[in-house]
């Protein structure tokens, strides 16, 4: 009895088989009802006797065979399209070592340990060398002034001190007096912040006051300020390399008439600390001419001699310039 039912189990085991038969069952019974149902349409209505109506009866069979043939295709061959493949599984995990297996191995590498261990050559006998002397650090170079550089911003206070800083690492100032030069806030605040700026001229040597352009009134009065407290002041015109001849000079004679009375004129100098690049026409030995740009270097011999000057007449050696954290 049970041998009938060894089929369902192919089914069960391969349910895609008996998906396959139903569909294939199902198309051919819709084609046999779809045949007759037409069939008998068109016989009872006696309509096969004109040719074109047979002709129109015909396309439409063929039509409908087509579209059942195509989705009963189309049907069992995604069923029967191979599977996707699948992402790799991890690979399961080795079953620890018994205990027993672990407890033997490590006998065994105690015991090779001990006779490498045993055979093993002695070290070698260590070299005592004295440790190296310890440098004597070299006392910091008293400074002969400090500087507070300050003005309105962008007129170039920090490129100024790094320009002078590289003047004075050479080594015709190897042995020179040291000048700290301290950048301050700029000028552009209130009175409060001006009070602050005052306070830190108090506690310096002088002031390196950076402009770019003319004197407007606030920096006016802020000079007046600074020249009150009794320390030197020096007024830079910076980027100097913007201006022509012409210009430059009338910019020097507006600020020198600008200062209080009695200021020195001499104290009033032009620098350009990072020139503007500029294009250069360059003729080969072919006669060919190409444009290349170039930067100048900076130029603040003056600000130097003045510095020189003031601080330290009379020295032999030239001054050497740091920049004060």
């Amino acid at each position: 009895m049970f041998k009938w039912f060894a089929p369902l189990l192919l089914f069960a085991a391969k349910p895609e088989v008996l998906v396959r038969l139903l569909i294939a069952a199902l198309a051919a019974a819709v084609l046999f009802f779809g045949v007759w149902l037409i069939s008998s349409i068109a016989v009872t209505f006696d309509t096969l006797k004109n040719p074109a109506i047979a002709l129109i009866y015909g396309a439409v069979l063929l039509i409908f065979f087509s579209l059942v043939t195509v989705v009963a295709w189309l049907r069992l061959r995604r069923l029967t399209a191979p599977p996707k493949a699948a992402l790799p599984q991890p690979a399961p995990e080795a079953a620890p070592l018994p205990n027993e297996i672990v407890s033997k191995r490590a006998k065994e590498l105690v015991g090779k340990w001990d006779v490498e261990s045993r055979t093993a050559r002695k070290p070698a006998a260590r070299v005592s060398v004295a440790p190296a002397p310890a440098p004597v650090a070299q006392p910091a170079a008293q400074a002969r002034a400090t500087l507070l550089v300050t003005g309105p911003a962008y007129a170039g206070k920090t490129t100024l001190i790094q320009k002078l800083a590289e003047e004075g690492s050479g080594p015709s100032a190897a042995t020179g007096d040291v000048v700290r030069l301290k950048e301050g806030n700029s000028t552009d605040g209130d009175e409060r912040h001006l009070d602050a700026l005052v306070a830190s001229v108090k506690q310096s040597d002088g002031v390196l006051f950076v402009v770019d352009q003319d004197l407007r009134a606030p920096e006016v009065a802020a000079i007046k300020r600074f020249i009150a407290t009794g320390k030197p002041l020096y007024l830079v015109l910076n980027k100097s390399d913007q201006f022509s001849s012409g210009d430059r000079d009338a910019i020097l004679l507006s600020i020198r008439a600008k200062m209080p009375a009695r200021f020195p004129a001499a104290h009033v100098v032009c620098v350009a600390a990072a020139p503007m690049p500029v294009e250069r026409e360059v003729e080969d030995a072919r006669g060919a001419v190409r444009v290349e740009v170039r930067r100048p270097s900076g130029d603040v011999s003056a600000l130097v001699n003045l510095l020189g000057r003031s601080l330290a007449p009379g020295a032999a050696q030239a001054l050497r310039f740091e920049s004060a954290r």
